[in-house]
């Protein structure tokens, strides 16, 4: 798609994934069914589009071949310890028809070989954690929690996509801090920087016509995070996130990320038609720009773009003088200071192999997770509670009854 008069101008690109469903019996398949790209020319739209949905069929196509079904005890101190990975609360899986069960040291499900970054060791990890769609695949296993789509990436190197994987991790967690706890995050001047694609999205700057509003969501682990978010006059949003290893990076890619999903979804934004969506309706993503576009949903959000307080955008970037495989100890090691644990483990099918492409899932326990049914937040993360405490913006942790329940608004 290209850019028309009124639109960022950058091109947009459509990919459909190979559906693990259509290839393989009894396979669950896709969450999404389409993928998208985005760039300054068409090429690069293409590119990023095709990615995207390599990325998304291998972290659907569940590889039973790497499953391994016993319990932490059978398999030992290799394993992700069930005390390591923040799941749900006792009240939860109290629950009538809760579909999940508590994860335990005898608990079985299946495991995936990884590999430990942190630790420099094989590490075992529970399939769920590895796959976007997991469901168990025998009467044995317990299901213990959803699939996680959150830190998967395809690259055309191991540490590219290893990057991109750990980068959506870090952003996911540094958002899903600032909205539980109901942050009002510093914005980001951006039109004073000198960030040399801002004339690619100088449509979207447009007060006649939009509200934008860039948060810096950046965590304690010091990596910069990226919250930006357009809302039309008609009181319309997109949204975008981004971590990179400088600021002015993660403004670049959370700016691609609202201009991908203003033009994908012009015909929704634009739309007149009201639907009525409760918050413990939100089950998928795809609910949850319907949700926000209701008036009085609207102001739900209103608390995460009201700081009047802004900063400048630090255009220095710490990977200007590393390469790929440096960038990656780089992230490793910025997470273990803060004593979290970086597993990587290969998602990549045969198929894909043979075009050179990487796809890797990296998972780190103890990290805010991004639910796709509001009724299964995981809130037992303490990183919750202790982040806010440590970065000085409250004097003491949210309890968790007075977290933030309105319905994250990732797409």
């Amino acid at each position: 798609m290209s850019p028309i008069m009124g639109d960022p101008k950058v091109f947009l690109s459509i990919a459909v994934p190979a559906n693990p469903k259509f290839l393989k019996k009894d396979s669950f398949g896709l969450v999404d069914s389409l993928a998208s790209g985005i760039g300054l020319s068409l090429e690069q739209a293409n590119n990023s589009a095709v990615a995207e949905a390599i990325e998304r069929y291998c972290a659907s196509y569940v590889q039973e071949e790497l499953i391994t079904v016993s319990s932490w005890n059978k398999l030992g101190c290799n394993a992700l310890h069930p005390e390591e990975l923040p799941l749900f609360t006792k009240e939860q899986y109290g629950q009538v028809d809760f579909p999940y069960a508590p994860f335990l040291k005898d608990t079985t499900i299946g495991w995936v070989r990884g590999y430990s970054y942190t630790h420099h060791q094989e590490k075992w990890v529970p399939a769920t954690m590895v796959w976007d769609a997991y469901l168990p695949l025998s009467d044995e296993e317990q299901n213990i929690c959803f699939g996680l789509m959150t830190g998967s990436a395809a690259g055309s190197t191991w540490e590219q996509a290893a990057i991109g994987a750990l980068l959506e991790v870090i952003e996911r967690d540094s958002f899903m801090i600032a909205w539980y706890n109901s942050l009002s995050p510093t914005k980001l001047d951006i039109e004073s920087s000198r960030i040399y694609l801002i004339d690619a999205f100088k449509p979207l700057f447009d007060k006649d016509r939009f509200e934008l509003h860039l948060m810096d969501v950046t965590s304690d682990l010091g990596i910069p995070a990226v919250f930006g978010l357009l809302k039309t006059l008609e009181g319309k949003i997109c949204l975008g996130g981004s971590a990179k290893l400088s600021m002015a990076e993660a403004v670049k890619k959370a700016m691609f990320e609202i201009s991908q999903l203003y033009m994908g979804n012009k015909a929704s934004i634009f739309s007149n038609n009201r639907i009525s969506i409760l918050p413990e309706e939100v089950t998928e993503y795809a609910m949850r720009l319907p949700y926000y576009a209701q008036p009085n949903a609207a102001e739900e959000m209103e608390f995460i773009y009201a700081s009047n307080s802004f900063r400048p955008v630090d255009e220095c970037n710490v990977a200007d003088t590393m390469d790929e495989q440096q960038q990656l100890e780089y992230l490793v090691n910025k997470l273990a200071e803060k004593g979290l644990e970086v597993i990587a483990v290969d998602l990549t099918t045969e198929d894909v192999k043979e075009l050179g492409i990487h796809v890797v899932k990296m998972v780190v326990p103890g990290m805010v997770e991004l639910p796709r049914n509001e009724n299964e937040r995981i809130l037992t993360s303490k990183r919750i509670y202790s982040v806010p405490v440590d970065l000085g913006v409250r004097t003491l942790p949210s309890r968790r009854d007075d977290l933030n329940a309105s319905p994250h608004p990732f797409p």
